[in-house]
């Protein structure tokens, strides 16, 4: 970095960081990129949301849901009513003519009280499967709470290093204004002793106030993403802090090991493969519907009836019994053949689907790759270039102090310079951007 007569544009850049967000009256409460991803993902209502179908399916994995389990049933029912009824009864004296017929009226009432246990005794292993597809179900909840947390950390990272970003140019802003309020200070003087014409002092003016105009954009711009950042967080948009500016995300990427990873780890193809075995599940069901179904039960019936229109006024029948009930559907109308139709559709609809989704990702990898790759390079050209924009203006500083070059010469080797700074500092963060989406591609960011 070049060293001026009256500072050093070094101490200058690192002491203006300490002092930019002050000047604009903010609190220096420093968030850590760690602090940020914890937060969100404390607070982050999607989360919170997918938690609970999580919680719903690990309930649902039980023999009971998967109909393993007996039943026990009781059944309880009364019935109370009034009736008249006119009984003709045989008459069994011959000769004799028919008997009067009986007129009865009055009120009954039925009493039952049953409790029954069902046992599964066999089911076509329907049963087996709905468990096995129950505990596949909730794999797949568990699989995509991590997707939602792995977007919810891939989106608080970058917006993150966006904070950073800009939090680094104000500080390049900051600087440039502090190098044409010098500027603009030593033409006052120099215009005092008659060395400086207006014109010189009016395109100082201009500089400054050029350059204060970038810093408030700046600053606007840096406001809205710290807001964005406390949207992710899931806190008040006011909340008030600076962030790490030299943020290590990954220090050892290989493209080899991540395509490795990718295929091991993706949150997309971990559930594309759990579909596979979903719809596989529902092939074995819609197979098992060829099968009977075997149930054994045991119950207790006691009935108490009492009719006054009737001949038995009064009827009481208590006692246990077992059986076996066996059900097969022999004809159904082809719908069963319909339903394994479609459920092998659906299976080869999912192992399609999987082809598909590890083709894209493979893109996105490579791609994703080639950014990171470029943004490096890019990197590496712009900061072997800053020394000479460094040198280019000290010596240009030095010639205008001795009247070799104008204001003008001057100012062009101060914007190459900020430009220089901006350019590196845009690529530090797009470099680290980058690193966050093959983390991404790769499951990296949840372990």
């Amino acid at each position: 970095m070049i060293n001026c007569k009256d500072m050093n544009l070094k101490r200058m850049i690192i002491g203006m960081g300490l002092f930019v967000l002050a000047d604009a009256g903010y609190a220096q409460e420093l968030l850590t990129l760690e602090k940020a991803i914890t937060t969100a993902l404390e607070n982050n209502y999607d989360i919170q949301l997918e938690k609970y179908n999580v919680e719903i399916n690990e309930n649902n994995v039980s023999r009971a849901v998967s109909g393993q389990m007996p039943v026990m049933e009781h059944q309880v029912s009364y019935e109370w009513g009034y009736s008249n009824a006119e009984i003709q009864t045989l008459n069994m004296s011959p000769g004799e003519g028919e008997n009067a017929p009986l007129e009865l009226d009055g009120t009954s009432h039925e009493f039952i009280a049953q409790p029954q246990l069902t046992i599964p005794v066999f089911d076509g292993f329907r049963g087996r499967y709905r468990y096995k597809q129950l505990k596949n179900t909730h794999q797949m909840s568990e699989l995509q709470l991590t997707g939602v947390m792995e977007q919810t950390i891939s989106r608080t990272v970058s917006t993150y290093l966006e904070v950073a970003r800009l939090q680094a140019r104000l500080t390049i802003d900051e600087a440039n204004i502090a190098i044409s309020q010098d500027r603009w200070q030593r033409v006052v003087e120099d215009a005092r002793f008659g060395a400086a014409n207006s014109v010189k002092r009016l395109q100082a003016e201009v500089d400054l106030k050029t350059d204060s105009a970038n810093y408030r954009n700046t600053l606007l711009a840096y406001e809205n993403g710290r807001r964005d950042l406390n949207l992710v967080m899931a806190q008040s948009p006011e909340t008030i802090f600076t962030v790490q500016e030299d943020v290590v995300l990954s220090s050892n990427l290989e493209y080899g090991q991540l395509r490795e990873e990718m295929k091991a780890g993706n949150t997309q193809l971990g559930l594309s493969r759990l579909g596979i075995d979903n719809a596989s599940y529902d092939v074995k069901l819609s197979e098992a519907t060829v099968f009977p179904s075997i149930n054994g039960y045991a119950n207790y019936t006691y009935l108490d009836t009492e009719d006054e229109a009737n001949f038995l006024q009064s009827n009481t029948v208590y006692g246990p019994s077992v059986g076996v009930t066996l059900r097969w559907s022999v004809f159904t109308g082809g719908a069963n053949k319909i339903q394994r139709q479609n459920a092998r559709i659906r299976l080869d609809q999912e192992k399609t689907a999987l082809g598909s989704t590890t083709l894209t990702l493979e893109k996105e990898l490579r791609n994703a790759w080639a950014q990171y790759a470029n943004n490096r390079e890019q990197l590496r050209i712009e900061e072997s270039n800053l020394e000479t924009y460094e040198r280019n203006y000290e010596k240009n500083q030095e010639d205008h102090r001795f009247g070799l070059v104008d204001a003008a010469d001057l100012r062009t080797a101060q914007l190459n310079l900020s430009l220089a700074w901006n350019r590196i500092n845009d690529l530090t963060y797009n470099v680290k951007q980058s690193e966050v989406q093959l983390l991404e591609l790769s499951g990296r960011l949840t372990r």
